[in-house]
């Protein structure tokens, strides 16, 4: 009988995280040692320097919900190693052995490895929320049960996992897109491109994806401040468009802004985060006054949440509205006090 070594990477730190994505870069960066001081980047620097914020707001009065909102970018992770200057690569497959075969490479040279996989497939956890792009550290595999450890952001330990439970959360063909067994392999050397470069890296992405966002495919879809804008000026019409699916729509509205791993305020809590990291390393009065100005943005956004989570959906539309208009205002303003930075550091910037 052939006996199996498990194969245990170097040990990984790892903590819960508001966002699965920045959770799991958060604790490889660590892990690899990358940092702009002497502590570990926090788990919004993470997500800032990504610059992957943005905004797209779907209104359609036939469709369930009404208003669908999304509050980043799908390119999260392969941004945040392109501004950091982290030579990265998504690796992605439809072939279930060589998936395997990639990742038992990166595991046994000893690697943790962060892939895609839709956490409704993953036999440690109970929930049937589909997302594929759930993100996940693998951390070892054991060829003789079959099975891997996880650092899952969801929990605060390492998760046992069969290989046959994460080969098909990795293949899941659910929301919003097939996840296709995708991989991010990190090449060396690893070291971090200069601060104030990347800050501005990341702050150039966010204000030309809210400024100047590609056209949307979809006809219903805006994208950017104009989908701030779209958002409020249908939110007075809400329960005329919306009729019976009023108190749905403000559910999947509530759920968007509040659950659906986005750090609880649509990741603005996170960018707020991001931003006084930020401002701190670089000595920068006006990425702190957008870091204040987004600490209100991400209050707003949650504030809008727990507005709507009333059992009267009339109640908790009429409730709400202020709330829209506020952060219709402070989405503006968040963008204009990013700007006021990157025009004193034009040279960084460019």
């Amino acid at each position: 009988m052939s006996i199996f070594p498990p194969v245990i990477c170097t040990r990984l730190r790892h903590r819960v995280a508001e966002h699965a994505a920045s959770g799991a870069l958060r604790d490889l960066l660590e892990h690899h040692g990358l940092s702009y001081a002497r502590e570990a980047l926090s788990e919004g620097a993470v997500f800032g320097f990504s610059g992957a914020l943005d905004l797209r707001v779907r209104i359609a009065g036939a469709a369930i919900p009404t208003i669908d909102i999304d509050g980043r970018a799908a390119t999260l992770e392969h941004l945040l190693c392109q501004h950091l200057g982290i030579a990265a690569q998504w690796r992605t497959t439809d072939d279930p052995a060589a998936a395997w075969g990639i990742l038992r490479a990166e595991l046994e040279a000893g690697r943790p490895t962060l892939v895609r996989a839709d956490p409704a497939a993953l036999d440690y956890r109970d929930g049937t929320r589909h997302d594929t792009r759930h993100a996940i550290v693998v951390t070892s595999h054991d060829a003789g049960p079959g099975v891997v450890w996880v650092a899952d952001g969801s929990f605060p330990e390492p998760q046992r996992c069969s290989v046959g439970s994460l080969a098909a959360a990795r293949a899941s063909q659910g929301w919003p897109e097939p996840a296709r067994h995708s991989l991010l392999q990190i090449q060396g050397p690893l070291r971090l491109a200069d601060p104030r470069a990347a800050v501005a890296a990341a702050l150039l992405r966010v204000v030309r994806a809210m400024r100047h966002p590609p056209r949307p495919t979809h006809p219903h879809v805006r994208a950017g401040l104009a989908a701030v804008d779209a958002l409020a000026d249908a939110w007075p019409q809400l329960p005329d468009s919306a009729g019976a699916r009023l108190g749905a729509t403000l559910s999947a509205v509530r759920f968007r802004i509040r659950d659906g791993g986005t750090g609880g305020a649509l990741y603005r809590s996170l960018q707020a985060r991001f931003l006084h990291d930020a401002a701190a390393l670089l000595g920068s009065s006006e990425l702190g006054h957008a870091a204040l100005v987004c600490d209100d943005l991400a209050d707003a956004w949650r504030t809008l949440a727990a507005a709507i989570d009333g059992s009267d959906p009339g109640v908790a539309h009429r409730a709400s509205a202020p709330w829209v208009q506020r952060i219709q205002s402070l989405e503006h303003e968040h963008v204009e006090a990013l700007e006021a930075h990157l025009r004193l550091h034009r040279a960084v910037a460019a």
